[in-house]
């Protein structure tokens, strides 16, 4: 899914039905939450709890039947997220405020107003209470019959296009369209499937069998893979695997970063990691499960909270809807051990190493292996280990686990981690990057944070046939060391 936030302006008067309608709906949603589960800890049913709600506040004649029954599923949906029933509204920090008297209650209750959420109904054109106007400049809400008109801000670009045509498909009645209206915009959901003429949407790439795109995320650093794995041969043999170009981006995210600019860092890595895919032939795209564990824990607790974000939901949100746009397909795969794995095996950096093993356990999976994990024995570790010439003493002498191969590199305190080269802006001949063997370009437009790091020895393409007749490309692969 994907949406658009547009500012709005309206009257005071409209500004005052609208704060009505949010403290009701805000309410509702506080009642469906605290009310989902009995006291035995079983769930309601939907129709219970939305029974509830409405009897609570349909009276009041300010949010319809539709709202409230909106309300009661993000209720449920909160519950869900938190079933302990724990979640405070407004935030916990804004509550001690209120408690030790910093704030007092009408800046409490203002804290405590959500958005107004009216979801999709395709039979209503695309949503039964908001209509965008042809050109997108105005929307209008329509509640027991009080129309309020809001003159949202001119959306140029991408934005102001997708704007545009959700509008002349919702009045056909063709789409779904969920809005959200907070005090200073209007938030509009769409599914980017539905618009046939998205400006993100590119021509599919023949896909070639056996090759797959992994990506490594961490708070700094993001690594790209692209790894082959003959179509015969076995997914679960490292050996099978051959690593055939790389990327490393450093985000550089400012402490003073907003949101906003956290998004725009994102979504130019999302792009590089699909362009390497699509030029490559890559069909699938391989993340790493769990990233909700992944936490970024410096003293800047604003820049924390932006990267413990994005790791967790905006950067996959972005890849999987930029893949599904460009025709790719986005797998998640189980990541223990990856890193050490992955360092073990390929010639690369310490990240788009970890990224190569992620690839080969998105083809392992897809290829219906259970088990995502490479076969391993003392003979496989200690082939993996020749070009670094590392002790292998302290690992064990017989059929093993890479639980036990990596407690055994801890224990014997080995650096298995190939590092990052120093990035550097300047593509001068003296740089840094160069002299490590890596180009360095910026990742977005001028005074924009980020840097991506390409070999210097690019592999070279053969043609078999002519790119743009839509025909596969064979390609070399990157000589190893």
């Amino acid at each position: 899914m994907q949406t658009i936030s547009v500012p709005y302006r309206c009257t005071d008067e409209a500004r005052v039905s609208l704060t009505s309608l949010r403290r009701v709906c805000s309410a509702a949603v506080r009642t469906a939450y605290a009310n989902a589960r009995r006291d035995d800890g079983t769930a309601l049913r939907q129709k219970e709890l939305r029974d509830l709600v409405k009897a609570r506040f349909a009276h009041l004649r300010i949010a319809d039947a539709w709202l409230l029954h909106c309300a009661t599923l993000e209720g449920m949906d909160l519950r869900r997220i938190r079933p302990d029933g724990s979640l405070v509204f407004g935030g916990r920090p804004q509550l001690e405020r209120r408690r030790k008297g910093l704030i007092g209650r009408g800046a409490w209750r203002e804290v405590r107003l959500r958005p107004m959420c009216s979801r999709g109904d395709a039979t209503q054109h695309g949503n039964r209470h908001f209509r965008l106007s042809a050109d997108a400049a105005t929307c209008t809400l329509t509640v027991y019959g009080r129309p309020v008109v809001l003159q949202l801000a001119a959306m140029r670009g991408k934005a102001g296009e997708i704007l545009r045509q959700v509008a002349g498909l919702a009045a056909a009645k063709a789409i779904n369209l969920t809005f959200r209206l907070d005090a200073t915009h209007l938030h509009v959901t769409l599914d980017p499937a539905d618009l046939p003429a998205h400006p993100e949407r590119l021509a599919p790439v023949p896909a070639v069998a056996g090759r797959a795109l992994g990506i490594d995320l961490n708070p700094d650093w993001i690594g790209l893979s692209v790894v082959e794995v003959a179509p015969e041969a076995d997914a679960g043999d490292l050996s099978s695997a051959r690593l055939l170009d790389h990327r490393l981006i450093r985000l550089e995210v400012p402490p003073s970063a907003g949101a906003e600019q956290v998004r725009e860092t994102l979504a130019a890595a999302a792009g590089q990691a699909l362009a390497l895919a699509r030029a490559w032939g890559c069909g699938e795209v391989v993340l790493e499960k769990g990233l909700g564990k992944l936490r970024s824990a410096g003293r800047n607790r604003r820049l924390n909270r932006l990267l413990n974000h994005w790791a967790r939901r905006v950067f996959g949100a972005l890849l999987a809807r930029r893949a599904g746009l460009a025709g790719l397909t986005v797998r998640e795969v189980w990541g223990g051990y990856s890193t050490t794995i992955g360092n073990m095996a390929f010639p690369a950096p310490d990240a788009c190493a970890s990224a190569a093993e992620i690839a080969r356990r998105g083809m392992a999976a897809a290829r219906g292996i259970k088990d995502v994990l490479p076969s391993c024995t003392h003979e496989v570790v200690s082939g993996l280990w020749k070009d670094r010439g590392w002790p292998i003493a302290a690992l064990p002498q017989r059929a093993c686990g890479w639980a036990d191969v990596h407690r055994g590199i801890k224990a014997a305190a080995l650096g298995v981690r190939r590092p990052h080269p120093e990035l550097a802006p300047d593509p001068g001949p003296l740089s840094a990057s160069r002299r490590a063997g890596y180009a360095v370009r910026r990742l977005g437009l001028r005074r924009r944070p980020g840097l991506v790091a390409r070999p210097l020895a690019r592999p070279q393409a053969r043609r078999d046939s002519p790119q743009n007749g839509g025909e596969r490309l064979a390609l070399s692969t990157l000589k190893s060391g």
